[in-house]
């Protein structure tokens, strides 16, 4: 069975958008337990999600002596599925995200231009919502500042997780 990015992606499921079944990219990218990528999507969910709708659904799988377990399977997107290749670290992983990146790389520097008019529409959104959420980061972090120096303007001291540890004292 042949593993190439190209060969990853199977036919749409119930949408226009083709996916790649969890355990399949799990395989692709050299787990040995591949139901272990089910972990690092549960742990990136929301972060997929930004990325448009996190296909699953639950299926029975025989465990044991012929018992019957629920378990959720997932459907990856490309962009999700390259989000899910820059995190697996495997070495197989760690290989396609210097792909991932060397693309990049061209596309950014004009090396890679967009076929048509409508690519080109899609490439600008992308870039729209980069910096949306570079702002929103931005944003954060801010207020962030902003409370961490209100506080220390009140003369108390927190530590992590924002718990009160003592007041500051002053020097005279």
């Amino acid at each position: 069975m042949s593993t190439s990015p190209a060969t990853l992606l199977p036919l749409p499921l119930a949408m226009s958008e083709p996916t790649i079944p969890d355990l399949k990219l799990a395989s692709a990218l050299g787990y040995e337990r591949l139901t272990d990528i089910r972990k690092l999507i549960k742990r990136h969910q929301p972060l997929l999600e930004a990325m448009g709708s996190l296909r699953q659904h639950g299926v029975m799988i025989v465990v044991g002596k012929g018992a019957q377990r629920a378990v959720t399977e997932y459907h990856l997107t490309r962009p999700q599925a390259a989000f899910i290749i820059a995190k697996a670290g495997t070495k197989r992983a760690n290989s396609l995200a210097v792909s991932i990146a060397e693309i990049f790389d061209m596309v950014v520097a004009g090396r890679l231009a967009p076929v048509d008019d409508a690519a080109a529409a899609e490439l600008g959104a992308v870039q729209d919502r980069l910096e949306a959420r570079l702002a929103a980061i931005n944003d954060e972090e801010r207020g962030a500042r902003s409370d961490a120096f209100a506080m220390l303007g009140r003369g108390r001291s927190y530590g992590p997780g924002g718990r009160k540890t003592s007041k500051a004292k002053r020097c005279r």
